[in-house]
């Protein structure tokens, strides 16, 4: 029988858990009600080409790790490979096959679960090794009710699998500095394999990251510390390696020339990363596109896209850092990551640097805790807690489903003019535009979308809306075409951000009537 003592030490675990499972079911209710969004398609083509064919040829931009998953689901089904010869049809081709769009999409997006679940189990033990059980339950808490977390925790992408498996190599490699033992440096070394590819960005990522964690831990245990032997370090670089190589399949071929070298993809993708980064991506930010970026991009989109709770614990948190050193690490590592991907990461979106948010949710937890047992202003302190938990937790909840679009206060009544892109638009919406037509008795619809989804397989009668169109009858745009993101250096479809829609599906597809003249 359990104790009443017992029943109170396990009280934290207990909510950090009904969250994270609560979030989960949330994540999984928005499957069938987004469609397919612009990047899912070719990272399901990629995993299904290597899990079926045995090749991983379409791109070699993106590791393979997080596309195995998101194509493991649809495979396990029954779905093939059809060998297209480009990755964007083969991706439509996989998720319409056999006629079961919505089901092949959700098997995909389940793939991102895990990793999901891992990012708050992650949170949940570094947190509580700093500062105590509650704390890591406030922490686990801010973070399953972050939208921006859930946004790409449900979708058949990179982004959520990059976050969490980087915030995993350097809770890794913390203990690693600790004690430098051989299963912790084959843990670290599989972690930072693992965190090396989903996204390339950590190849970045995560050197900024432990190296703020190796400074901390430099300067904070002076007297006790013992330095990783190079034996240590050699075991590490030899698991990463070879976890790397297990990846790609233990491939063996030739880069640019003809020798031939262990995982040549792997090496390829890193070309191709920085050939991108010459050419640019072109990215929004009030109401301008640009293919260089904004240096306070991502500031920015932290800042509006971030439930302000959240905000205000994690600088609390870090108020309390300064007076408690030991939960630095977290803290300095989520403010290296950001300065690097204010200097390199595209300005495409901020997914972009989601691995700062397990970071500061840390932050926010330790912040959290030191607020409830102020001595100063008890009372007060304790009602601000309370009140700004409550604040996270029903924000989240009226969000649903909408957690991709989803802006804070700060964002206005037109958010369209600060971020579009996948802070807004990402193609998520064609469903609901189907049933907003199918309400209104809609029988024929010009469309300008921007998704992945093929709208000729979910409208009776549609036809593409051409740039600078003058159209009558019932005509649907996508607030990113409408902007010009969609469109690169097209300009014809800006006159409708000046006229009110007669509907919008979703939030980012606008509907409108036009009568003959």
């Amino acid at each position: 029988m359990v104790s009443a003592a017992d029943a109170r030490r396990s009280l934290p675990a207990i909510l950090a858990g009904g969250l994270t499972v609560a979030a989960a079911l949330a994540i999984i209710g928005t499957y069938s009600i987004y469609s397919g969004t612009f990047d899912e398609p070719p990272h399901v083509a990629a995993g299904m080409e290597l899990l079926d064919r045995g090749h991983y040829t379409y791109e070699p931009l993106h590791p393979p790790l997080a596309r195995i998953a998101v194509a493991l689901g649809p495979w396990l089904a029954g779905v093939k490979s059809t060998g297209a010869e480009s990755m964007w049809r083969e991706g439509r081709n996989v998720l319409y096959q056999d006629g079961h769009y919505t089901r092949n999409l959700s098997l995909a997006r389940v793939g991102i679960l895990p990793f999901f679940l891992l990012s708050a189990l992650v949170v949940w033990l570094w947190t509580r090794r700093l500062s105590g059980d509650w704390a890591a339950a406030g922490a686990v808490g801010l973070l399953v009710t972050t939208q921006p977390v859930l946004a790409h925790a449900g979708l058949a992408t990179l982004d959520m699998a990059s976050s969490a498996t980087i915030v995993t190599a350097l809770l890794a490699f913390s203990l690693w500095l600790e004690r430098a033992s051989v299963s912790r440096s084959v843990v670290l070394g599989i972690a930072t394999a693992a965190a090396l590819l989903p996204k390339f960005s950590a190849v970045v990522f995560l050197p900024a990251g432990a190296a703020v964690l190796l400074g901390v831990w430099w300067f904070q245990e002076p007297k006790t510390r013992t330095t990783p032997s190079p034996k240590a370090v050699a075991l590490v670089t030899a698991s990463a390696a070879l976890a790397t190589w297990a990846i790609y399949g233990f491939s063996f071929g030739p880069v640019t020339t003809d020798i031939p070298v262990p995982a040549p993809e792997f090496w390829r993708g890193l070309g191709e990363v920085l050939d991108h980064k010459r050419t640019g991506w072109e990215g929004y930010l009030f109401g301008n596109l640009s293919t260089t970026g904004w240096w306070y991009f991502f500031p920015v989109a932290i800042l509006v896209k971030t439930p302000i709770p959240f905000l205000i614990l994690a600088l609390a948190g870090v108020v309390a850092a300064i007076r408690r050193p030991a939960c630095l690490g977290p803290i300095a590592a989520a403010g290296a990551i950001l300065l690097v991907g204010m200097r390199l990461a595209p300005s495409i979106g901020l997914r972009q640097v989601l691995p700062v948010y397990p970071l500061l949710a840390i932050a926010a937890g330790v912040g959290a805790l030191a607020l409830w047992r102020s001595a100063r202003f008890a009372t007060g302190a304790r009602a601000m807690t309370t009140i700004l938990l409550a604040w996270q937790l029903v924000g989240t909840a009226r969000a649903y489903p909408d957690f991709l679009p989803w802006f804070n206060a700060l964002g206005g009544r037109h958010p369209e003019n600060i971020l579009v892109g996948s802070d807004l638009d990402w193609g998520q919406d064609l469903f609901r535009l189907a049933d907003t037509v199918e309400a209104r008795g809609v029988d024929s619809l010009a469309l300008a979308y921007f998704g992945s989804a093929d709208p000729t397989l979910h409208f009776r009668h549609v036809r593409p809306l051409a740039p600078h169109e003058r159209p009558t009858g019932w005509v649907a745009v996508s607030v990113a075409v409408i902007k010009g993101l969609a469109v690169p250096g097209s300009k014809g479809f800006e006159w409708l951000d000046t006229i009110p829609p007669t509907a919008v599906a979703g939030t980012s597809i606008r509907l409108y009537h036009f009568a003959a003249p």
